[in-house]
């Protein structure tokens, strides 16, 4: 071991890895001994290890097949940054020239996730599912290329901008940028949908049926205008969170593996415990990708508000004011809550930090504190960790109980002050305006619902990326 340095990388061979050269020095074995297994193929069957599988399942190149895709990468990047993306704009794609479906879907399949119809038929008909049966790792959501994208977008931060003042949060949103622009153009799409049937098509319904003639083309019509309405305000929402998920899923794989690469080149941690380590590898990598998956869909909110608004002063007057002005006042209570939930989440991450690091102490002295009878002190230290923790997490539930409690209450005190507050001041209403407020409001619940929980994740996210940051300045 004195030979060993440790700031040097060395790759330690385990019994489940086998490198190319040992592979090579297998087959040649098989050769040399007149091995005839590979005349009957059908009756082959390939053992793999685990730590095989499970590198295929995360994208890692302990086989040459990521080194393959690398390549096949750095050749097509002469096409152009968005060449993969463009090809997903195709409406229909016949293609199969790619190991994941997903790879070979077009826009239709991708939106409606239809690329997922040949797995759930297999597993309707076999009722179950095997490691075999599931397509190997899309080569854009691997790590090893994902990772190797931000740390290029982070050492061209430190060169413009220095360690002192570089920052994450930016090497981040340009990471996703992208992707996260078209998702919020989806969910404006989606907002805007949803808005225009509830406040044009069902108000010209409600007043088609309170006419005395009938005109059956004029109905049907409006019956054509709320189905595609429906259509396209279902399917631009889930291209928005296939998008998000995707987005969310490259950006946790990018963080992690440039931190395990950072953890692993260094000499030593100095004033950072092995507990703080393991909770910023273990947490705050799904803290990052909650934000990417969830954290656009805040930006629908205050779209669907104004277009309200603006719709109910038409429709009901000045009254219409009051019911848009409870919405609005909804969101500065979110930022409210953001703000204690980011408070609640930084506690609670010392807390964690010294749990798991007392956690590991147990682990690796247990044998002395058997000896020495020791059991019961470190329990009760432990035990009082786990309390401390436990009530900040209920406090953070708390509040997040109450804001994500109150969301579906909102569309009812906003009908009920509007349309008494209209009634009291002596304006007429009549039951199509009353019934397009209504559906005008529940078309605003959506952005109400996501609210609490995209403050949320990006409030976590927030601390999450600060302590990201802090493994490279060790």
């Amino acid at each position: 071991m004195k030979d060993i340095d440790l700031g040097k990388e060395y790759v330690i061979p385990s019994p489940g890895y086998r490198n190319g050269r040992q592979r090579g020095s297998l087959s040649q074995h098989e050769e040399q001994e007149g091995l005839n297994t590979r005349q009957d193929k059908n009756k082959i069957v390939e053992c793999q290890d685990p730590l095989e599988t499970a590198a295929r399942a995360e994208g890692l190149s302990l086989d040459g097949l990521t080194s393959s895709h690398l390549r096949a990468l750095d050749e097509s990047h002469h096409k152009g940054k968005y060449h993969y993306g463009w090809n997903l704009m195709k409406p229909i794609r016949t293609t199969s020239k790619y190991p994941h479906s997903i790879d070979n879907a077009g826009l239709f399949s991708y939106m409606s996730f239809s690329w997922l119809t040949p797995l759930a038929q297999l597993a309707y008909k076999k009722g179950e599912l095997l490691t075999e049966d599931v397509w190997p790792l899309s080569v854009q959501e691997s790590s090893e290329v994902n990772c190797r994208r931000l740390e290029r977008l982070w050492h061209q931060e430190l060169h413009e901008c220095g360690p002192d003042d570089a920052s994450l949060r930016r090497v981040v949103w340009v990471f996703c940028r992208t992707r996260l622009i078209i998702s919020i153009v989806c969910l404006m799409v989606t907002q805007l949908a949803g808005f225009s049937g509830p406040a044009f098509v069902v108000k010209h319904l409600l007043e088609y049926t309170q006419q005395m003639e009938p005109n059956l083309q004029y109905g049907l019509l409006l019956v054509f205008g709320i189905l595609m309405t429906e259509i396209v305000r279902s399917w631009s929402l889930a291209l928005t969170w296939a998008l998000n998920y995707r987005t969310g899923v490259r950006l946790r794989g990018a963080v992690l593996t440039m931190a395990f690469k950072k953890i692993l080149k260094l000499k030593n941690i100095k004033e950072k415990s092995m507990g703080e380590l393991i909770n910023v590898c273990s947490n705050d990598g799904q803290r990052m990708f909650e934000a990417a998956a969830v954290g656009s869909l805040l930006a629908g909110g205050p779209v669907v508000a104004i277009l309200g608004m603006v719709y109910n002063v038409i429709i009901l007057g000045p009254t219409g004011f009051l019911g848009s002005a409870i919405f609005i006042l909804f969101y500065p209570a979110m930022m409210f809550a953001s703000r204690l939930t980011a408070y609640f989440r930084r506690k609670c991450v010392a807390v964690t930090d010294d749990r798991v690091q007392k956690m590991n102490e147990v682990l690796n002295y247990i044998k002395f504190i058997k000896m020495y009878a020791w059991v019961k002190a470190f329990s009760q230290n432990v035990q009082k960790i786990r309390e401390e923790e436990r009530k900040i997490l209920e406090r953070a539930g708390y509040f997040q109980s109450i804001t994500v409690g109150v969301a579906p209450i909102v569309v009812v005190i906003a009908s009920v002050v509007t349309f008494s507050v209209h009634m009291i001041l002596g304006y007429d209403l009549t039951a199509a305006q009353a019934f397009t407020v209504v559906t005008v409001f529940n078309s605003m619940t959506f952005a109400l619902k996501v609210t609490p929980f995209s403050v949320k994740s990006l409030s976590e996210a927030s601390v999450a990326v600060d302590r990201f940051k802090l493994p490279p300045t060790i």
